[in-house]
């Protein structure tokens, strides 16, 4: 399930990964199975979009916490998706800094499915939703395939 109050659904299996290692093997597998699988942040949601049927597996991202790095010179953080949006304002404030897309779900939702959902707020009224502060992305495909989008140097998509 995910905060989408009219629908309801209950996933095969759910998988809970703890490191990017088990993540890329559980989607391979998966892949290799035929499986179909959804991923999801916090299930905070209102859209659907990380509802799992029974015959699918679910991928909850919510161990995936670290923050990987914080470059305050270039206003970049590096982080994995399972990051709760308020624990990523709270570590980018001792810099001048804020993390402005604030669904209102910030203090439970996570980084991942902000991205998947392109999430907003009251700030993005001013500053833009998530996909106007994300420069870069690695995303693995529904085959286990790692990509990397965007650019270490900042420039737009």
């Amino acid at each position: 399930m995910d905060g989408l109050p009219t629908r309801e659904s209950s996933p095969g299996v759910v998988v809970l990964p703890g490191n990017r290692a088990e993540l890329v093997a559980i989607v391979r597998a998966l892949a290799a199975s035929g499986v179909p699988f959804v991923a999801r942040g916090a299930g905070t949601g209102l859209s659907g979009g990380a509802l799992a049927d029974s015959d699918s597996v679910l991928i909850t991202l919510t161990r995936l916490t670290r923050i990987l790095s914080i470059d305050p010179i270039r206003r970049r953080a590096v982080l994995e998706p399972g990051v709760v949006n308020a624990r990523l304002s709270e570590a980018v404030l001792p810099y001048g800094l804020a993390y402005v897309p604030d669904p209102s779900s910030q203090t439970a939702c996570t980084i991942g499915g902000n991205v998947a959902e392109n999430a907003g707020g009251p700030h993005c009224l001013k500053y833009g939703v998530t996909t106007n502060h994300v420069v870069a992305l690695e995303v693995i495909l529904p085959e286990g395939e790692i990509v990397r989008l965007g650019s270490h140097a900042g420039e737009p998509w």
